[in-house]
């Protein structure tokens, strides 16, 4: 309330002194006054509560003096930090009109087109910003911050490394060709291991095992991605090794692009042993919409023994500034935990796009995950973890995971179960 009232009375104060100025100074002195004038504008600027009389002083002070440059840039930025961009545009095109060498006026005229989105009008100040001051550091990276937005690679590549040739330490240009790189590479190999520790437990709620009571499993996985024009493919060799038994399963899996905004999840597995399922496939739809949403319907099949199971998928996720939320649900006519099944997951993604943090909480089981043909059976689960990836360097990642789940492997009987994962990237 104290603040409220010292803003109020600031606003009182300075209204005063302007229509003091206004009415009192002589054309003689005007011009010393506009000084002690202008740096009275610039402080009520900088706090929205003022940022309306510091608009006013600009135009008192522009009638008086139209050719008085700061006045105009500063009337600009207010307008620009109000949202008003056609104003601020208005204004401070006519500065750098008339002053082209005034970098402050060129400045927050490329701010206020950045900020309105206004990306061919950027691109075209930055290019002759960057002819007049071809040494400017701050012009470039603009110019590959936009061009990266604008998703003009071969460009972006050519000032990155203009970049790096008048800063050879420069991170961001370092960042955005270690991204490149990276996206371009048209395969990759990654080696998984699962580890889970089970115990048979009292209750459903408990997640955590200490002690393991029953065999631990482990899973391995061998997986080769190629590119392709038409999208990724995905072969994998899987090996389980679970209460003394011993299996492999083979699959593949693609993800090719329709369209604009529209892919598909294929996959397609086979086992010869019960620890895995001897058949699984799938098909998924997955479609943009707007408001940065995306949807996906599809189904999955599985057989087991004596077995033949249909599942229906469908998720619903969103982006929202730089985190994915997301709910996927498994919906299947069998009476067994993949009759009920729902996960929802929030990640963040880090610095380096490809880099993430997830958490995740469940019901039930997912046919997507590492499933052994028992559990395909189990009643009922709960579970919850976190995944974190990181890129050790362009070509290698490093996917780390630990979660907590309880099974219902039969009426009233549970078991806890304790997993790490680890799998490591190369690119190439």
């Amino acid at each position: 309330m104290r603040n409220s009232n010292l803003t109020y009375r600031r606003r009182i104060i300075l209204s005063f002194l302007v229509l003091v100025f206004c009415v009192t100074v002589s054309p003689i002195v005007a011009g010393e006054n506009l000084d002690s004038l202008f740096i009275e504008a610039r402080t009520a600027a900088k706090e929205s509560g003022t940022r309306d009389l510091a608009i006013e002083m600009c135009q008192h002070a522009l009638e008086i003096n139209p050719d008085y440059h700061d006045f105009r840039i500063l009337l600009g930025r207010c307008y620009s930090w109000e949202g008003n961009y056609e104003r601020a545009e208005e204004e401070l095109s006519q500065v750098v009109a008339v002053a082209e060498s005034y970098q402050d006026a060129r400045n927050a005229l490329l701010d206020t087109y950045i900020w309105s989105k206004q990306d061919e009008k950027a691109m075209a100040l930055l290019e002759i910003s960057v002819q007049m001051y071809p040494k400017d550091l701050k012009y470039k990276v603009k110019q590959l911050q936009i061009l990266e937005k604008l998703k003009n690679t071969p460009e972006a590549m050519t000032i990155a490394k203009e970049i790096l040739v008048l800063d050879p330490k420069n991170s961001y240009a370092e960042e955005f060709i270690g991204r490149v790189e990276v996206s371009e590479i048209t395969r990759s190999t990654t080696v998984r291991y699962a580890y889970n520790r089970l115990a048979e437990t009292n209750t459903e709620w408990q997640f955590f095992v200490v002690e393991p009571g029953l065999d631990p499993w482990h899973w391995i996985s061998l997986e080769h991605q190629e590119s392709f024009p038409f999208g990724p493919v995905i072969f994998k060799l899987n090996y389980a090794s679970r209460f003394q038994n011993k299996a492999s399963q083979i699959e593949v899996e693609s993800y090719p692009v329709l369209r604009k905004g529209t892919y598909l999840y294929t996959g397609i597995g086979i086992s010869n042993s019960d620890l895995f399922p001897s058949f699984r496939m799938g098909l998924e739809v997955f479609q943009a919409l707007p408001k940065d949403f995306e949807a996906s319907l599809g189904f999955r099949y599985l057989e087991v023994p004596d077995k033949q199971i249909p599942i229906y998928v469908g998720s619903l996720g969103k982006y929202w500034q730089a985190y994915w939320i997301s709910m996927k649900t498994y919906i299947s006519p069998s009476n067994s935990s993949l009759s009920k099944s729902w996960i929802f997951a929030v990640r963040k993604y880090l610095a380096n796009p490809s880099d993430f943090f997830e958490v995740y909480a469940g019901s039930g089981v997912s046919p997507d995950s590492e499933l052994g043909g028992e559990e395909i059976d189990f009643l009922g689960s709960r579970s919850f973890g976190v995944s974190y990836k990181v890129a050790v360097k362009p070509q290698y990642e490093v996917n780390l995971g630990l979660h907590f789940s309880n099974l219902e492997t039969r009426s009233n009987a549970f078991r806890g179960d304790t997993g790490l994962q680890i799998a490591f990237t190369k690119h190439y």
